[in-house]
């Protein structure tokens, strides 16, 4: 029973979601609009919950890892210097490093938490523009990323399972 509680909290959320997204996309409440969209959220609630109900997901974040997003918008500003300044200096004739790196990452058995945090720390450190991260090594526990600016493997990417960087 509380599972089919959660599911249908779950479905009320996400068609409120969607419907709140929908409205804010053609912002218009015209009726033939309405009724479109009414359409388009009860298709993709339908198509998620059955995803959902189907497919063996392991994604269980705990909402403090999720959290780590605040971090992004300042490591993004601050990457956005270090590649300018990587092009003007590339501009200039001298050419920036290629730099392949790894650093020590824990998290890496087979359930929702520990691939929650993978899948985070990949989603997360890849937006910032200095950083790639090319994948997790879970067999020598090593997270594998590219920069074009040496730096340090950032606070929210430790606080995901990196260790510090070589």
């Amino acid at each position: 029973m509380k599972q089919r509680s959660r599911r249908i909290a779950e479905a009320v959320v996400l068609t409120l979601a969607l419907a709140l997204f929908w409205v804010a996309c053609v912002s218009t409440l015209r009726w033939h609009e309405l009724l479109l969209g009414l359409g388009a959220v009860v298709l993709s609630v339908t198509s998620c919950l059955f995803v959902v109900g189907t497919l063996p997901l392991q994604f269980k974040p705990k909402l403090r890892e999720i959290a780590q997003i605040w971090r992004l918008p300042a490591y993004v500003v601050i990457d956005l210097a270090h590649i300018t300044r990587v092009l003007i200096l590339d501009f200039a004739g001298r050419r920036a490093p290629s730099l392949f790196r790894s650093a020590p990452w824990g998290p890496v058995e087979n359930n929702g938490r520990d691939t929650a945090k993978r899948a985070l720390a990949v989603a997360y450190t890849t937006i910032s523009p200095n950083c790639i991260v090319v994948g997790i090594d879970c067999g020598r526990k090593q997270i594998l990323f590219h920069q074009l600016k040496k730096s340090p493997v950032s606070t929210m990417t430790r606080n995901l399972g990196a260790g510090g960087g070589r």
